[in-house]
Protein backbone atom coordinates (compact mmCIF):
# COMPACT_ATOMS: atom_id res chain seq x y z
CA UNK A 1 0.00 0.00 0.00
CA UNK A 2 0.86 3.68 -0.91
CA UNK A 3 2.06 5.81 2.13
CA UNK A 4 -1.14 8.38 1.59
CA UNK A 5 -0.12 11.93 0.81
CA UNK A 6 -1.66 15.19 2.00
CA UNK A 7 -1.67 18.56 0.48
CA UNK A 8 -3.72 22.36 1.08
CA UNK A 9 -4.78 24.44 -1.75
CA UNK A 10 -4.75 28.29 -1.16
CA UNK A 11 -6.59 30.48 -2.94
CA UNK A 12 -4.01 33.59 -4.17
CA UNK A 13 -6.15 36.37 -2.53
CA UNK A 14 -4.20 38.92 -0.80
CA UNK A 15 -2.56 40.23 1.86
CA UNK A 16 0.88 37.80 1.04
CA UNK A 17 1.90 38.07 4.19
CA UNK A 18 -1.11 35.78 5.14
CA UNK A 19 -0.55 33.25 2.46
CA UNK A 20 2.94 32.44 3.84
CA UNK A 21 2.25 32.18 7.40
CA UNK A 22 -0.63 29.76 6.09
CA UNK A 23 2.03 27.98 4.15
CA UNK A 24 4.89 27.89 6.81
CA UNK A 25 2.40 26.67 9.21
CA UNK A 26 1.38 23.87 6.74
CA UNK A 27 4.56 23.23 6.39
CA UNK A 28 5.63 22.52 9.75
CA UNK A 29 2.37 20.44 10.27
CA UNK A 30 3.40 17.81 7.97
CA UNK A 31 1.61 18.58 5.26
CA UNK A 32 4.01 17.18 1.94
CA UNK A 33 2.29 20.01 -0.78
CA UNK A 34 0.96 23.15 -1.33
CA UNK A 35 -1.15 23.94 -4.20
CA UNK A 36 -2.97 27.62 -6.17
CA UNK A 37 -5.31 27.69 -8.25
CA UNK A 38 -4.56 29.56 -11.38
CA UNK A 39 -7.40 32.01 -11.44
CA UNK A 40 -7.62 35.50 -13.62
CA UNK A 41 -11.79 35.39 -13.32
CA UNK A 42 -13.13 36.10 -9.52
CA UNK A 43 -16.30 37.82 -9.13
CA UNK A 44 -15.56 38.10 -5.15
CA UNK A 45 -12.03 38.61 -4.26
CA UNK A 46 -9.11 40.80 -6.21
CA UNK A 47 -5.91 37.64 -6.07
CA UNK A 48 -2.26 37.69 -7.50
CA UNK A 49 -0.84 36.18 -10.49
CA UNK A 50 -0.28 32.56 -9.48
CA UNK A 51 2.73 32.00 -11.48
CA UNK A 52 5.10 35.04 -9.31
CA UNK A 53 3.20 34.09 -6.51
CA UNK A 54 4.19 30.29 -6.80
CA UNK A 55 7.58 31.28 -6.95
CA UNK A 56 7.65 33.57 -3.85
CA UNK A 57 5.65 31.01 -1.70
CA UNK A 58 7.55 28.37 -2.99
CA UNK A 59 11.17 30.19 -1.69
CA UNK A 60 9.31 30.91 1.86
CA UNK A 61 9.17 26.94 2.59
CA UNK A 62 11.47 24.49 2.21
CA UNK A 63 10.10 20.84 1.86
CA UNK A 64 6.43 20.88 0.24
CA UNK A 65 6.00 20.11 -3.02
CA UNK A 66 4.55 22.83 -4.89
CA UNK A 67 2.10 23.62 -8.18
CA UNK A 68 -0.91 25.01 -9.40
CA UNK A 69 -4.19 23.14 -8.97
CA UNK A 70 -4.52 24.00 -11.79
CA UNK A 71 -3.26 26.08 -14.92
CA UNK A 72 -5.54 25.95 -17.89
CA UNK A 73 -4.89 26.16 -21.72
CA UNK A 74 -7.08 29.74 -22.04
CA UNK A 75 -4.73 32.18 -20.66
CA UNK A 76 -1.14 30.88 -21.68
CA UNK A 77 0.58 29.84 -24.50
CA UNK A 78 2.75 26.77 -23.71
CA UNK A 79 5.48 28.03 -24.27
CA UNK A 80 4.98 30.84 -21.66
CA UNK A 81 3.33 28.30 -19.07
CA UNK A 82 6.60 26.22 -19.64
CA UNK A 83 9.06 28.62 -18.94
CA UNK A 84 7.66 29.54 -15.56
CA UNK A 85 6.78 26.37 -14.58
CA UNK A 86 10.68 25.43 -15.63
CA UNK A 87 11.80 28.83 -13.36
CA UNK A 88 10.04 28.25 -10.47
CA UNK A 89 11.33 24.60 -10.84
CA UNK A 90 14.44 25.93 -10.44
CA UNK A 91 13.37 28.78 -7.80
CA UNK A 92 11.92 26.01 -5.60
CA UNK A 93 14.91 23.91 -5.84
CA UNK A 94 13.07 20.97 -7.70
CA UNK A 95 9.87 21.12 -6.14
CA UNK A 96 7.53 21.87 -8.68
CA UNK A 97 3.94 19.83 -9.61
CA UNK A 98 2.52 21.35 -12.91
CA UNK A 99 -1.12 21.01 -12.68
CA UNK A 100 -2.61 21.52 -16.00
CA UNK A 101 -6.45 21.32 -17.06
CA UNK A 102 -8.75 21.98 -20.05
CA UNK A 103 -10.89 24.68 -18.52
CA UNK A 104 -13.81 26.25 -19.85
CA UNK A 105 -14.95 29.39 -18.20
CA UNK A 106 -16.27 31.91 -20.41
CA UNK A 107 -15.43 34.87 -18.30
CA UNK A 108 -11.49 33.95 -19.04
CA UNK A 109 -12.22 33.29 -22.90
CA UNK A 110 -13.64 37.13 -22.71
CA UNK A 111 -11.32 38.44 -20.53
CA UNK A 112 -8.48 37.24 -23.06
CA UNK A 113 -10.78 37.89 -26.09
CA UNK A 114 -10.36 34.03 -26.91
CA UNK A 115 -12.91 32.44 -28.72
CA UNK A 116 -15.47 30.35 -26.63
CA UNK A 117 -14.60 26.74 -27.64
CA UNK A 118 -16.83 24.04 -28.11
CA UNK A 119 -16.57 21.07 -25.64
CA UNK A 120 -14.66 19.12 -28.61
CA UNK A 121 -12.76 21.87 -29.68
CA UNK A 122 -11.44 22.87 -26.01
CA UNK A 123 -10.84 19.12 -26.04
CA UNK A 124 -8.30 18.92 -29.23
CA UNK A 125 -6.83 21.89 -27.74
CA UNK A 126 -6.17 20.33 -24.06
CA UNK A 127 -4.41 17.21 -26.62
CA UNK A 128 -1.95 19.35 -28.10
CA UNK A 129 -1.41 21.79 -25.36
CA UNK A 130 -0.12 18.73 -23.02
CA UNK A 131 1.78 16.85 -25.51
CA UNK A 132 3.66 20.40 -26.40
CA UNK A 133 3.79 20.85 -21.94
CA UNK A 134 5.21 16.85 -22.17
CA UNK A 135 8.17 18.41 -24.77
CA UNK A 136 8.73 21.39 -23.53
CA UNK A 137 9.14 20.82 -19.84
CA UNK A 138 12.15 18.38 -20.87
CA UNK A 139 14.07 21.40 -22.23
CA UNK A 140 12.60 19.92 -25.68
CA UNK A 141 11.44 23.31 -27.40
CA UNK A 142 11.58 20.92 -31.12
CA UNK A 143 8.38 20.58 -32.80
CA UNK A 144 5.12 22.79 -32.37
CA UNK A 145 1.81 22.04 -33.12
CA UNK A 146 -1.19 22.77 -35.49
CA UNK A 147 -2.85 24.75 -32.99
CA UNK A 148 0.61 25.82 -31.00
CA UNK A 149 3.52 26.50 -33.48
CA UNK A 150 7.06 26.93 -32.08
CA UNK A 151 9.31 29.44 -33.40
CA UNK A 152 12.68 27.47 -34.47
CA UNK A 153 15.00 29.72 -31.96
CA UNK A 154 12.93 29.01 -28.92
CA UNK A 155 14.80 27.64 -26.36
CA UNK A 156 14.30 27.07 -22.57
CA UNK A 157 16.16 26.20 -19.48
CA UNK A 158 17.12 22.86 -18.87
CA UNK A 159 14.55 21.11 -15.79
CA UNK A 160 16.14 20.94 -12.33
CA UNK A 161 13.84 17.90 -12.01
CA UNK A 162 14.38 14.63 -14.55
CA UNK A 163 13.31 14.18 -17.22
CA UNK A 164 11.19 17.13 -16.63
CA UNK A 165 8.34 18.46 -13.33
CA UNK A 166 5.61 16.00 -12.85
CA UNK A 167 2.47 16.70 -14.40
CA UNK A 168 -0.70 16.84 -12.90
CA UNK A 169 -3.50 16.43 -15.17
CA UNK A 170 -6.59 17.26 -14.13
CA UNK A 171 -9.98 14.81 -16.02
CA UNK A 172 -12.85 13.79 -15.33
CA UNK A 173 -14.22 13.85 -19.11
CA UNK A 174 -13.07 10.41 -21.12
CA UNK A 175 -11.27 12.49 -23.46
CA UNK A 176 -9.42 14.03 -21.13
CA UNK A 177 -9.01 11.19 -18.73
CA UNK A 178 -7.30 9.59 -22.09
CA UNK A 179 -4.40 12.56 -21.91
CA UNK A 180 -4.04 11.88 -18.73
CA UNK A 181 -3.44 7.99 -19.13
CA UNK A 182 -1.32 8.95 -21.69
CA UNK A 183 0.87 12.02 -19.94
CA UNK A 184 -0.01 12.51 -16.25
CA UNK A 185 2.58 11.45 -13.60
CA UNK A 186 -0.24 12.39 -11.37
CA UNK A 187 -4.37 12.16 -12.71
CA UNK A 188 -6.52 14.82 -10.20
CA UNK A 189 -9.99 14.20 -9.59
CA UNK A 190 -12.58 16.59 -7.91
CA UNK A 191 -14.65 13.24 -6.68
CA UNK A 192 -18.23 15.18 -5.83
CA UNK A 193 -18.17 16.39 -9.51
CA UNK A 194 -17.69 12.94 -10.41
CA UNK A 195 -20.50 13.23 -12.15
CA UNK A 196 -19.72 15.94 -15.22
CA UNK A 197 -22.43 17.97 -14.03
CA UNK A 198 -22.65 21.46 -12.36
CA UNK A 199 -23.83 19.63 -9.28
CA UNK A 200 -22.24 18.48 -6.31
CA UNK A 201 -23.11 14.86 -6.22
CA UNK A 202 -23.73 13.55 -2.50
CA UNK A 203 -20.82 11.23 -0.97
CA UNK A 204 -22.34 8.20 -1.58
CA UNK A 205 -22.72 8.78 -5.41
CA UNK A 206 -19.50 10.85 -5.20
CA UNK A 207 -17.82 7.75 -4.69
CA UNK A 208 -19.78 5.23 -7.26
CA UNK A 209 -19.07 7.85 -9.63
CA UNK A 210 -15.34 7.95 -8.61
CA UNK A 211 -15.16 4.19 -8.70
CA UNK A 212 -16.17 4.02 -12.29
CA UNK A 213 -13.92 7.04 -13.60
CA UNK A 214 -10.81 4.89 -12.01
CA UNK A 215 -12.16 2.03 -13.92
CA UNK A 216 -12.11 4.19 -17.18
CA UNK A 217 -9.18 5.86 -16.00
CA UNK A 218 -7.34 2.23 -15.67
CA UNK A 219 -8.33 0.99 -19.17
CA UNK A 220 -7.14 3.77 -20.78
CA UNK A 221 -3.61 3.79 -19.14
CA UNK A 222 -3.42 0.23 -20.13
CA UNK A 223 -4.56 1.45 -23.92
CA UNK A 224 -1.30 3.55 -24.03
CA UNK A 225 0.72 0.73 -22.59
CA UNK A 226 1.26 2.30 -19.24
CA UNK A 227 1.26 0.16 -15.89
CA UNK A 228 -2.42 2.03 -14.33
CA UNK A 229 -0.27 2.02 -11.52
CA UNK A 230 2.23 3.77 -12.37
CA UNK A 231 0.15 7.09 -12.19
CA UNK A 232 -0.42 8.72 -8.76
CA UNK A 233 -4.56 9.40 -8.06
CA UNK A 234 -5.37 12.52 -6.88
CA UNK A 235 -8.28 14.46 -4.90
CA UNK A 236 -9.76 17.80 -4.25
CA UNK A 237 -12.08 17.90 -1.14
CA UNK A 238 -14.46 19.65 -3.53
CA UNK A 239 -18.27 20.41 -2.89
CA UNK A 240 -17.84 18.20 0.20
CA UNK A 241 -21.58 17.69 2.11
CA UNK A 242 -18.86 18.87 5.12
CA UNK A 243 -15.18 20.01 5.09
CA UNK A 244 -12.98 17.12 5.51
CA UNK A 245 -11.05 19.08 7.75
CA UNK A 246 -13.81 20.56 9.81
CA UNK A 247 -13.18 17.09 12.06
CA UNK A 248 -11.23 13.89 12.64
CA UNK A 249 -14.40 12.41 11.57
CA UNK A 250 -14.96 13.81 8.85
CA UNK A 251 -11.53 13.51 7.79
CA UNK A 252 -11.24 10.09 8.18
CA UNK A 253 -14.72 9.33 6.12
CA UNK A 254 -13.38 11.31 3.25
CA UNK A 255 -9.52 9.96 3.33
CA UNK A 256 -10.91 6.36 4.33
CA UNK A 257 -13.73 6.76 1.52
CA UNK A 258 -11.01 7.38 -1.51
CA UNK A 259 -7.98 5.19 0.10
CA UNK A 260 -10.54 2.38 -0.30
CA UNK A 261 -10.60 2.92 -4.34
CA UNK A 262 -6.93 3.71 -4.70
CA UNK A 263 -6.58 7.67 -3.96
CA UNK A 264 -3.23 8.22 -2.37
CA UNK A 265 -2.99 11.87 -2.59
CA UNK A 266 -5.35 14.18 -0.78
CA UNK A 267 -5.55 17.71 -1.25
CA UNK A 268 -7.84 20.24 1.40
CA UNK A 269 -8.65 23.84 0.82
CA UNK A 270 -7.17 26.10 3.55
CA UNK A 271 -8.12 28.51 5.03
CA UNK A 272 -11.39 26.95 4.98
CA UNK A 273 -14.03 28.23 2.41
CA UNK A 274 -16.38 29.09 4.72
CA UNK A 275 -13.46 31.42 6.10
CA UNK A 276 -13.19 33.03 2.59
CA UNK A 277 -16.94 33.22 1.67
CA UNK A 278 -16.96 35.16 5.17
CA UNK A 279 -13.58 37.28 4.66
CA UNK A 280 -12.08 36.05 7.78
CA UNK A 281 -8.78 34.46 9.06
CA UNK A 282 -9.50 31.02 10.34
CA UNK A 283 -10.67 30.57 13.85
CA UNK A 284 -8.66 29.12 16.22
CA UNK A 285 -11.16 25.95 16.62
CA UNK A 286 -9.97 25.44 13.18
CA UNK A 287 -6.35 25.67 13.57
CA UNK A 288 -6.19 23.60 16.47
CA UNK A 289 -9.01 21.02 14.29
CA UNK A 290 -6.30 20.96 11.68
CA UNK A 291 -3.25 20.51 14.13
CA UNK A 292 -4.86 17.45 16.34
CA UNK A 293 -5.75 15.96 12.38
CA UNK A 294 -2.07 16.38 11.42
CA UNK A 295 -0.75 15.29 14.54
CA UNK A 296 -2.59 11.99 14.88
CA UNK A 297 -3.14 11.34 11.34
CA UNK A 298 -0.12 12.03 8.89
CA UNK A 299 2.22 9.38 10.76
CA UNK A 300 4.98 12.04 11.49
CA UNK A 301 6.62 14.06 14.46
CA UNK A 302 6.86 17.98 13.86
CA UNK A 303 6.15 21.54 15.25
CA UNK A 304 2.73 20.67 16.23
CA UNK A 305 1.30 24.41 17.67
CA UNK A 306 -2.22 26.30 18.27
CA UNK A 307 -1.06 29.54 16.47
CA UNK A 308 0.79 30.22 13.45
Amino acid sequence: MRTRVFGLLTFGFPPYHALEREWRWAEELGFDSAWIPDLWTNRTHLHYETWALLAVLGRATSRMRVGTLVSTIVSEHPVVLSAQALTVDHVTGGRLEVGIGAGGRTAEADLFGTPQLSADERGARFDEYVLLLDRLLRGDATGGTARYPLASDTRLVTPLQRPRPPLVVAAETSRSLRVAARFGDAWCTLGAWAGGGADRLADASALAATRSRIAEFDALCAAAGRDPRSVRRMILSYRREVDALSSIDAFDEFVGGYAELGIEEFVFYWPPLASVRERREPSLMERETVERIAAGRFGRTGAVRSTP
